[in-house]
């Protein structure tokens, strides 16, 4: 009965990874109301500073508000259905739904005002560029289209003469051609110079584009050189706004960016450099299992910062009791003079203590989550059969338990066997390929069994996979060394 109500909790826990809370969706709902108000009032006050309505000309332009609040309406509620149902996975953090929709709405309202300057000085790319490191290429695309229709929706309602549709289509068509190229330039390259180039091309590739389509358009260039100083302008803007913004999201919704990842990996930071002071051994063990966490993440397709990361955090919670861990001690085990229940305990805390020094020094939640989730519910085998030595009566394993969460992504997933890996395959005597395959088959299928996949989405093939990468990358981190006579020892 028990065993019963284990699995059906497992699937319900499986069904709500695959199906957001409902709340989640009336949250995403709220936030594109509070969008839709912020730039409709701001339209509202570019109408009211930048334009001299009188008698006939007062109804028109409230025709056109209101068409224009319409308009807006009909985009966000499509950015809405992209989301629920091509991007689902956002509603599990709605963190990246909340700084997407910021970073819409701002350059939505910049756009407005800039209309009124010069249509041409319209930030027609930023959108991409500067959602591109907090999502997917297709989403910054999207976003970056949307933010385009809203720009040209937007110079059609303070149209006066025919040119400005000429220049509302230019401005449409700059706009998905800068998005495109803003998203989709340079793959794979997530660092801040990639970044400036990426922004210099797609601006560069938009002002050649504008000046094509206006001397095209009146068969003379003198329209481009007029406005050449507007485009300019706004390229160079982009291209600073681009750098400069993105840090602040990234500080505000505290976003796991790249960007991020690598500056937490710094040797420097604050957490890493303690942990190599106060716990230098398990600095060491969390370097050697980043060191498989990004093999492994790459054989399946994972982000290789952000296991590297999670992999440098993820038994932060040592730093609490350093020395009651092996990897700290030095002769002396603290353990052989308390209790094994005590001593379980001591264990188990370091995942909770690790959550929390995360959260106490503003870790992002993806990484932080890692803490409590690589040990998550396995048993503490030693201090069981040790209990078990020292007391005639049964011992119950729920005792011996870890108390965290079972892994909820498949990069907490690899943490949990890298974890487990490098310390096993760094006390075994002798160690060479295929024992260490036997090792990670036994140990996965433990882990299989126990449950502790049931609630992420990792499949058989990308435990294969992790456990391929493992044994290919075991000859390289643990190779013998040749041992050269004479004086040469002391250089190798």
């Amino acid at each position: 009965m028990e065993n019963q109500t284990e699995k059906t909790n497992n699937d319900n826990d499986n069904l709500s990874m695959i199906n957001p809370p409902k709340s989640a969706y009336l949250w995403l709902a709220g936030i594109f109301a509070i969008m839709f108000a912020v730039i409709y009032i701001g339209m509202l006050l570019g109408v009211h500073f930048f334009t001299v309505s009188s008698g006939n000309n007062v109804m028109s332009k409230t025709s056109a508000n209101l068409m224009f609040a319409v308009l807006l309406l009909a985009v966000l509620a499509t950015m809405y259905m992209y989301i629920i149902f091509s991007r689902k996975e956002l509603l599990f953090n709605l963190k990246i739904p909340a700084a997407l929709s910021t970073i819409f709405a701002v350059v939505a309202i910049a756009n407005i005002f800039i209309s009124y300057l010069n249509p041409y000085a319209m930030l027609l790319s930023l959108t991409a560029l500067w959602a591109l490191p907090f999502c997917k290429k297709r989403d910054a695309f999207v976003l970056n289209t949307f933010s385009t229709l809203v720009a040209a929706f937007m110079l059609i309602d303070i149209m006066d003469d025919d040119t400005l549709f000429a220049v509302a289509i230019f401005v449409a068509i700059a706009g998905l051609v800068g998005g495109a190229i803003g998203a989709y330039s340079f793959p794979n390259a997530m660092t801040r110079t990639a970044s400036i180039l990426r922004a210099f091309v797609t601006v560069a590739a938009v002002m050649a584009l504008l000046g094509v389509m206006l001397s095209a358009y009146s068969l003379d260039v003198q329209p481009f050189i007029d406005n050449i100083i507007y485009i300019g302008v706004s390229a160079a803007g982009q291209l600073m706004l681009s750098v400069v913004l993105v840090p602040i999201v990234e500080s505000v919704f505290n976003i796991v960016t790249d960007y991020k990842l690598v500056e937490l990996t710094n040797h420097k930071s604050p957490l890493i450099h303690r942990l190599s002071v106060e716990a230098p051994g398990t600095f060491n063990h969390c370097m050697a299992v980043a060191n498989f966490a990004e093999i492994c993440a790459n054989a399946i397709g994972e982000d290789p910062y952000l296991a590297r990361a999670c992999a440098y955090y993820h038994d932060m919670g040592k730093l609490n009791n350093a020395m009651y861990f092996t990897e700290n001690q030095a002769g002396y085990n603290p353990h052989d003079d308390i209790l094994p229940e005590v001593s379980a305990e001591i264990i188990r805390q370091h995942t909770i203590d690790g959550y929390n020094i995360c959260k106490e020094n503003r870790i992002p939640e993806e990484v932080a989550r890692v803490t409590i989730e690589h040990h998550g519910t396995l048993p503490i085998v030693y201090f069981f059969n040790k209990a078990k030595t020292l007391t005639d009566g049964e011992v119950d394993m729920a005792d011996y338990r870890y108390r965290g969460k079972t892994p909820t992504s498949k990069i907490a997933a690899i943490l949990m066997i890298c974890d487990s890996a490098e310390a096993a395959i760094r006390a075994m005597d002798n160690p060479d390929g295929e024992r260490v395959n036997k090792l990670l088959s036994a140990m996965i299928d433990e882990r299989i069994k126990l449950g502790q996949f049931a609630n992420c989405d990792i499949t058989m093939r990308d435990l294969n996979a992790v456990r391929g990468a493992i044994v290919g990358a075991f000859g390289g981190l643990y190779h013998k060394r040749i041992k050269y006579g004479g004086r040469g020892d002391a250089h190798v």
